[in-house]
């Protein structure tokens, strides 16, 4: 009787996939932190802002022609028309966060507006940006519009929050006094 042959494990695929999809991920995750920070940014030093925007838009633009430069090698696609077209993309995201800036030094946007201008102008270039490359940097561009709208409805309401929680943390320390002594 012949025994079969003990199966053999297939290799791990070449490249490390797995680890560079998480690497990916987080990169994402990063941007959407970073946009964030750029907006508390401006609510508390305008006058830097401008520049973390500035600086900003190019990273998500060399984040974005890697990604898509890495999905045209993956499909045989022209790698070089497709960086080209990103880059262009992100060069007119660099000169629209330039214009939202404009609008702000010369006072026709205050400065909370202008941090949220530009986060608008920076979710919509990355929804865009991955359609036409990586559908992560779509949902990135996702998450960063619902940012913006929760950066809104925050500033709307945080009045009507904040005043209603401090009564009650008021009441509730002279309750807690009265009851010691």
């Amino acid at each position: 009787m012949t025994m079969p042959a003990p199966a053999v494990a297939a290799p791990p695929p070449a490249g490390g996939g797995v680890a560079r999809r998480h690497l990916e991920e987080i990169v994402l995750v990063a941007l959407v932190v970073l946009s964030g920070v750029g907006v508390a940014i401006n609510d508390y030093n305008p006058a830097s802002a401008f520049r973390y925007w500035l600086w900003m838009t190019p990273l998500f633009g060399v984040i974005s022609i890697v990604a898509a430069w890495a999905r045209a090698r993956r499909r045989n696609e022209a790698v070089s028309r497709v960086v080209q077209t990103q880059v262009m993309h992100w060069l007119g995201v660099g000169g629209a966060v330039y214009l939202v800036y404009l609008l702000q030094s010369t006072g026709r946007m205050e400065n909370e507006a202008a941090g949220l201008a530009a986060l608008i102008v920076l979710a919509l270039a990355s929804f865009l940006a991955g359609v036409h490359s990586d559908w992560r940097l779509s949902l990135v561009g996702v998450v960063l519009a619902v940012t913006v709208v929760g950066f809104a409805i925050l500033e709307q309401i945080i009045w009507v929050v904040v005043i209603p929680v401090m009564g009650l943390a008021v009441v509730a320390l002279l309750i807690y006094m009265r009851t010691r002594v």
